[in-house]
């Protein structure tokens, strides 16, 4: 798909995510220029499949609430089968975890059902190389599941990376409860 049709996939998602907030809370204003500039940065990132960009680690630190919440948007209106471009969106939010909102989303994806092919997440794959590992059709919640052991080594808030660690407990994606097992004692470790 075409960035234009991407960004304007996008722009759908939050107005329909400012919808279904506007019955519940105010209004949520239009977001700024610089939530907008860094949207359009991780866009041309996404688009160029260079998951080792430099921007990614450079550009992307200290996302205010405004552009964690464009970002949210922007895998939530992804394909489930764009499973690098969401897991490099996870891994970003994952790096910016200062809100409840931010825990709460990484606990969503690690509890994401599995991809059952690389062409069809919700179909059993019907030709050979369709299929792809169990790693990479899992690697969104993988990185979720990362990013809570990171944050949880460095002391951040062990109760919610401890929840995200439950939740990908609960997963049906066989990679995603396995590496849960083997980092369930990093999240009971203090920061030195």
């Amino acid at each position: 798909m075409r960035r234009g049709a991407w960004a304007a996939a996008i722009l759908l998602a939050a107005a329909l995510l400012g919808w279904r907030a506007a019955r519940r809370s105010p209004p949520v204003p239009v977001p700024g220029p610089e939530a907008r500039s860094r949207l359009a940065l991780l866009e041309e990132i996404l688009a160029s499949r260079d998951d080792n960009d430099p921007r990614l680690d450079r550009e992307f630190a200290g996302l205010s609430a405004e552009e964690k919440a464009l970002f949210r948007a922007a895998y939530a209106a992804r394909p489930r089968e764009r499973l690098n471009e969401r897991g490099t969106i996870v891994y970003l939010l994952g790096r910016n975890l200062t809100a409840p909102e931010d825990w709460a989303f990484l606990r969503e994806v690690a509890a994401e059902p599995p991809c059952l092919s690389l062409a069809d997440c919700s179909k059993a794959a019907a030709a050979a190389g369709e299929h792809g590992d169990e790693v990479t059709l899992a690697y969104p919640s993988l990185v979720a599941l990362r990013q809570a052991h990171r944050a949880a080594a460095e002391g951040a808030s062990p109760s919610e990376a401890r929840s995200v660690l439950e939740a990908a407990r609960t997963s049906k994606a066989p990679a995603v409860t396995r590496l849960a097992r083997a980092l369930a004692p990093g999240f009971d470790k203090k920061a030195p």
